[in-house]
């Protein structure tokens, strides 16, 4: 299949999917790694790819699942890229986290209200990705109705407030991950 220029294109699997030209920086997996940041801030000028690399690190270091808590191997999409060279010690981390992917992209908007409307949006969305964690039963009855609310748009502002504290507690809670 020819390769095709990712005008547009933001999200790594659909580059490499759809045999998209892609600048491997796959590399930037070991700096952070070896860097030991727990927290990372990255800036860039508009259109200079954050979204995409992003992308390729949530694809990376994510314990994906489907919605019935089935494992995800997104080992495929690393094949041929430069961070296979650099070892098992880098590659035992590839697909080990539960991430929480939220852009805030759309909610720039001309109104308050609006903005939130979507933000909140985006945060349903988000728990709607990791709904394999109420088929864990790991959850209290309370938690497990709050999960609800939140994904179903019912929930209050102050739950909206929380509510990635609250995914990421849920997260911990079906993966015994403390890191």
């Amino acid at each position: 299949m020819r390769r095709r220029i990712p005008i547009g294109i933001e999200f790594y699997k659909e580059m490499i999917d759809k045999n998209y030209y892609y600048a491997d920086k796959t590399l930037l997996i070991k700096e952070i790694l070896d860097s030991g940041i727990k927290v990372g801030l990255f800036t860039r000028p508009r259109r200079f790819g954050k979204t995409l690399t992003l992308s390729m690190l949530k694809t990376f270091f994510e314990d994906e699942r489907d919605l019935d808590g089935g494992k995800i191997d997104n080992s495929i999409y690393f094949e041929g890229m430069k961070i296979i060279s650099c070892g098992r010690d880098y590659m035992k981390k590839q697909g080990q986290y539960p991430v929480i992917n939220l852009t805030l992209k759309s909610a720039k908007q001309p109104d308050f209200e609006m903005a939130y409307h979507i933000l909140r949006d985006n945060i349903q969305e988000e728990f709607r990705r990791h709904w394999y964690i109420l088929k864990g039963d790991v959850l209290q009855e309370n938690e497990d109705q709050k999960y609800r609310e939140i994904t179903q748009g019912k929930a209050s502002y102050t739950d909206y407030a929380t509510a990635l504290a609250f995914l990421s507690k849920c997260l911990q809670k079906y993966h015994k991950k403390e890191e």
